[in-house]
């Protein structure tokens, strides 16, 4: 059965909400201006700042969702959901074929990240998705019944760093 998204995702005027959370969307100039600033100026301690919080607004978002939703029973189904979420909310593709519960890697050929650091600021030297990275982390300890933190997700390859595709390994902390 199809989740029906008019009861999942709902606006009104500038507001949108997704289960009951309200969801905030931001144009690559602000997301890539905020993770410049972090990392500039917060070196490593900015970076993990972007994927924790990201991790944190996922894991709540995901099991308000899937919480709500009786007829996503299937691991398949669920991981199937969040890919088509994060396209929805133009954050770009993600393939989870690779992934279990212990952890896995998964893919990612086009990324609203990339796109706009490359638009921005060109080729950088070491993997920039680190909103991506909260995200899986986030959303997979959801799928998993998993506490908060219990995923390490690490960039391995990144199109930001000129690299063909967003390779993210996963593991158990």
């Amino acid at each position: 059965m199809v989740p029906d998204w008019r009861n999942a995702i709902t606006r009104e005027g500038s507001r949108i909400t997704l289960s009951g959370l309200h969801v905030a969307m931001h144009c690559h100039h602000y997301n890539i201006n905020l993770q410049k600033m972090l990392e500039d100026h917060l070196g490593e301690q900015g970076v993990e700042l972007m994927v924790r919080s990201a991790e944190e607004a996922c894991y709540a978002g995901f099991k308000s969702l899937f919480g709500q939703l009786d007829e996503l029973r299937t691991i398949k189904s669920k991981l199937e959901l969040f890919a088509s979420h994060f396209q929805s909310c133009g954050l770009g593709l993600i393939d989870f074929e690779k992934i279990s519960s212990k952890g896995g890697t998964i893919s990612s050929v086009s990324s609203h990240h990339v796109t706009g650091w490359l638009a921005k600021h060109g080729r950088r030297k070491n993997p920039g998705c680190h909103f991506a990275r909260g995200w899986i982390a986030g959303v997979l300890e959801v799928i998993y019944n998993r506490p908060l933190n219990y995923y390490l997700v690490e960039e391995e390859s990144c199109k930001m760093a000129g690299d063909p595709q967003c390779l993210f390994k996963i593991s158990e902390r």
